[in-house]
C-alpha cells in the first residue's frame, strides 16, 4: 500500500474545501470496506484519505417529514437494527443482513453501497423499489438524484469533482405495504449476489427490481405490470410474470453462473420474494 496522509475533518464545510484542494488525490474513507482492500491491491492510490465519520451530519438516522434519512455514515448494522427501518422499510434491513459477515456490516455502509455501484450490490435493488434518492452536498449546495439517474454503470456514478453523498433519501410510506429481496448465491453467507431480486408491494401497486444480472439494477417494469393486474396471486398465478422476468433481463456469464443459469434462478428468485412480500403486506 503507497503512503498517504489521514485527514478528518469535522463539519461538511471543512470537507468540501479538502475536496476542493486535493481533487482527484483524495479518497472518501467512510466504511472502508471496498476503498482499503482496492488501496492494498494498488488500483487506487490517494495522496490524501479523508474520513467522514467525525461529520454529524453523515450519523444521521432519522425520520421526517418527507420520509427516512440514512447518513453516509450510517453502517449496514446500525439499520439493521433500527426500528424505524424495521417498521416501514423492513425490505432495506432485510437486503443489509445479506451484506458480508457481521464485522463487515459494523464497518460497511449503505452509501458505500450505493458509491460502488456494483450490479450486486445487496441494498440497492431495494433503494431502487423504495424510490431512494441520493443527497449531494458541493461547496454550490445541496442537490438530490433519483437512485437510478445516480447509478450509470459498472462503478460509475454522478458524482462530480469536489461532491459527496450525504445519505440517502427515502420517501415516507403509507398504507399497506410489505418487501422481500431474495438473494440466490453460491454460498449461504458472505458471498456476492448469482441473482438477487427486490419486491415491494404498497396499497396494491407492486414494483420490482432485478440485481446481477445487467450492467446496473434493473427494474421489472413487465413483471410489475402483470403482477398489479392479478385478481389473486399464488404460486400457481405467478407463471406470466415469472417469464417476464426472464424477458426483461440481460445477464452473462461469469465465474458465479452462466447465462442460461441465471435466467432460470431469475424466474424462481421473482417468485420467493413476491411470495415474501406478500406475507409481510399489512
Amino acid at each position: 500500500m503507497k503512503k498517504f496522509e489521514y485527514v478528518k475533518p469535522s463539519t461538511l464545510e471543512e470537507m468540501a474545501d479538502i475536496l476542493q484542494q486535493y481533487g482527484d488525490g483524495a479518497k472518501i474513507l467512510n466504511g472502508g470496506t471496498d476503498l482499503l482492500v482496492r488501496m492494498r491491491d494498488n488500483l487506487v492510490k490517494p495522496k490524501f484519505v479523508v474520513d467522514i465519520k467525525g461529520i454529524s451530519e453523515m450519523k444521521k438516522l432519522e425520520l421526517t417529514e418527507e420520509g427516512l434519512f440514512i447518513g453516509a455514515a450510517v453502517t449496514m448494522n446500525e439499520v439493521i437494527c433500527s426500528n424505524i427501518v424495521l417498521e416501514k422499510y423492513r425490505i432495506l434491513a432485510e437486503a443489509a443482513h445479506e451484506v458480508g459477515s457481521y464485522q463487515l456490516r459494523n464497518r460497511a455502509t449503505i452509501a458505500g453501497n450505493v458509491c460502488n455501484a456494483s450490479p450486486s450490490g445487496d441494498t440497492i435493488a431495494p433503494l431502487y423499489v423504495l424510490s431512494a434518492k441520493v443527497k449531494i452536498y458541493s461547496k454550490d449546495g445541496i442537490r438530490v438524484v433519483p437512485i437510478e439517474d445516480f447509478i450509470q454503470g459498472v462503478r460509475k456514478i454522478d458524482l462530480k469533482p469536489a461532491e459527496i453523498v450525504m445519505g440517502i433519501s427515502l420517501p415516507s410510506i403509507e398504507g399497506k405495504n410489505g418487501g422481500s429481496y431474495y438473494k440466490h448465491a453460491r454460498r449461504k453467507d458472505v458471498d456476492l449476489a448469482t441473482v438477487g431480486v427486490a419486491a415491494f408491494r404498497n396499497e396494491g401497486r407492486w414494483k420490482i427490481a432485478y440485481a446481477a444480472v445487467a450492467p446496473t439494477i434493473l427494474r421489472g417494469h413487465k413483471a410489475e405490470a402483470i403482477l398489479n393486474d392479478l385478481k389473486e396471486i399464488s404460486e400457481d398465478t405467478l407463471g406470466p410474470a415469472m417469464d417476464a422476468a426472464a424477458s426483461e433481463v440481460t445477464p452473462i456469464s461469469d465465474v458465479r453462473a452462466g447465462r442460461e443459469y441465471r435466467l432460470d434462478m431469475i424466474r424462481i428468485s421473482l417468485k420467493r420474494s413476491v411470495l415474501a412480500a406478500l406475507m409481510q403486506y399489512q
